[in-house]
């Protein structure tokens, strides 16, 4: 290993960062890049209110190869609120990949785990990125040894695109759908907060997360341990409420990243390489939007922050129905929305035209915490994709 090395990065490596995952597409029918313009670390400030960034960097040509992150924030597991770890931007050049690298990076995120912020953490890794998840998931046939965590299967995140086709009848149930005003704040928090509690690994949000002027809000809580991201651009009245009664029942937010996050077409594979041009006539014809260039981004927002009580199917998909109607004939050409497979809200999916796509969902600890990843109950996980 004396060729490469392991650095903490900072603000120095940021164009470095970027440039290694702009030249990291992720694979399939479409190569998609996922970019963080102007600044790498913006963006990985929706990931926790604490972060640690480090690179592998190549001696013999200075070139960063590979990177990964560390994030804790506030969340619940078993319904308890504590800190929950997440292990993402995981990126290994192409040409290095097939060696023990993956193991380097782990010995440092080992000497990262020594300060105790959190025993367990979570990871998602797409389920196209074969190469990534047949290396860490093999690290569970080695023994387990300190320096070596382990991943353990938690099931499918489905992450499709939901894509804005023309105007739906709208859905109609016992709850009235309205975009809220500030008298909602404080019922969207709580309704937001009682049901993410019944999901493992999903966020837990204080109000100062979305107070204008006070640096979106991620410091003060200054007087608890708990960590808390920052959400650029976010505010709790960027969504949808249901309302029975004026309690507010069910949450539905939409979150435009492109100032910070993009997906860029690199390039078309397989059979849609050819048909392209004929899809995008038909498309032009019906009023759908097409697919991009290649080199073009995709325009695109996250419908985040799911929240129901009693996941009622009715007012969850009149939530999703009216978010679906206002972005009819807008500038973007879908929406995501990210659910795990056992989610009961996510049988919604089925009455759109979705492009799919999923990772898998791992839960991540190291030998000595497994009574941590023993004690987790069975309840169904969240994992906010706005976030990631």
């Amino acid at each position: 290993m004396t060729r490469f090395v392991v650095e903490s990065a900072g603000p120095a490596q940021d164009a470095e960062l970027r440039a290694l995952l702009a030249a990291n597409p992720m694979a399939g029918a479409v190569a998609i890049s996922f970019r963080r313009e102007p600044s790498y670390f913006l963006a990985t400030e929706l990931q926790g209110g604490f972060r640690q960034v480090f690179v592998l960097r190549d001696r013999e040509t200075g070139r960063v190869i590979g990177a990964a992150a560390r994030t804790t924030r506030a969340g619940f597991l078993n319904g308890e609120l504590c800190e929950v770890g997440y292990l993402g931007d995981l990126r290994l050049d192409p040409a290095y990949r097939g060696s023990l690298l993956f193991l380097e990076a782990f010995h440092q995120l080992a000497r990262l785990h020594q300060d105790g912020r959190t025993p367990l953490y979570f990871t998602v890794i797409a389920e196209g990125n074969q190469a990534v998840r047949d290396a860490l998931t093999g690290l569970a046939r080695l023994k387990p040894r300190p320096g070596l965590p382990r991943y353990r299967d938690l099931g499918r995140i489905l992450s499709p695109a939901i894509n804005l086709l023309g105007r739906r009848p709208d859905l109609s149930c016992d709850a009235r759908i309205v975009r809220p005003g500030p008298e909602h704040r404080d019922g969207i928090l709580a309704c937001l907060n009682r049901n993410m509690a019944r999901r493992q690994f999903a966020p837990h949000f204080s109000a100062g997360q979305f107070r204008a002027g006070e640096t979106e809000g991620v410091q003060d809580q200054s007087a608890s341990p708990l960590s808390y991201p920052t959400l650029h651009g976010f505010q709790l009245l960027d969504g949808y409420v249901a309302l029975r009664e004026e309690r507010v029942v069910g949450y539905l937010g939409f979150w435009d990243q492109a100032a910070f996050k993009q997906s860029v077409i690199t390039g078309y594979h397989g059979r849609l390489r050819w048909t392209r041009p004929l899809l995008n006539l038909g498309a032009g014809l019906l009023g759908w939007p097409r697919y991009p260039a290649p080199g073009q981004e995709l325009r695109s927002f996250y419908a985040c922050f799911p929240a129901v009580d009693e996941d009622d199917p009715a007012v969850f998909a009149a939530l999703v129905r009216t978010l679906y109607n206002d972005h009819i004939r807008g500038p973007h050409a879908y929406f995501l929305l990210g659910l795990h497979e056992q989610d009961p809200l996510a049988a919604v999916l089925g009455a759109y035209t979705c492009t799919p796509y999923a990772g898998r969902l791992y839960a991540v600890h190291f030998p000595a915490d497994a009574p941590a990843f023993d004690a987790l109950d069975q309840r169904i996980p969240h994992i906010e994709l706005a976030t990631l």
